[in-house]
């Protein structure tokens, strides 16, 4: 039996928050003719860290061969969750969670650090929201954690 379950586009419109959940595959429009999708990677203090997939599709569908094939278009960042999928808030946008990974536990995450603070109180924080004290000087080299609207994620991949 497998471990993907698929709902598809029409399904859920809108996904409240607290149902947002490791695992979670999801389906975004980046042009009119254009979808990507991703996978919620964890929960985080400002939002959910996710990976967007190189795979994209002229329908808002995609299959487990499809994601199994599928790398990472770009290295793991932090999304605005509430504003892209509960609330909908960002003009131009449309976010749905279209599926789940059950038993889903992420690969190659060792390296994955956000950074937050100034000065003498900089942090580093991993995916599972474990931060350690660093350098003003270390922080620069961490992308900042700070939650991605639907802008910025079409900004980082190229497609604005």
């Amino acid at each position: 039996m497998s471990d993907f379950k698929f709902w598809g586009w029409d399904k859920k419109p809108r996904t409240m928050l607290r149902f947002v959940k490791p695992g979670d595959i999801f389906c975004f429009q980046l042009n009119n003719e254009t979808y990507g999708f991703g996978r919620i990677i964890s929960k985080i203090m400002t939002g959910h860290v996710v990976e967007i997939l190189d795979f994209v599709s002229s329908s808002p569908s995609i299959t487990e061969d499809d994601i199994k094939k599928s790398n990472r278009k770009i290295a793991p960042v932090v999304i605005d969750t509430y504003g892209l999928f509960d609330r909908k808030g960002y003009p131009n946008s449309d976010w749905r969670i279209i599926g789940h990974q059950n038993n889903y536990t992420p690969m190659n995450m060792d390296d994955i650090y956000f950074s937050y603070g100034v000065e003498n109180s900089c942090y580093k924080v991993d995916i599972f929201n474990n931060d350690f004290p660093i350098t003003e000087e270390e922080a620069t080299k961490y992308p900042r954690l700070s939650p991605h609207s639907d802008y910025h994620i079409k900004e980082l991949l190229g497609a604005i």
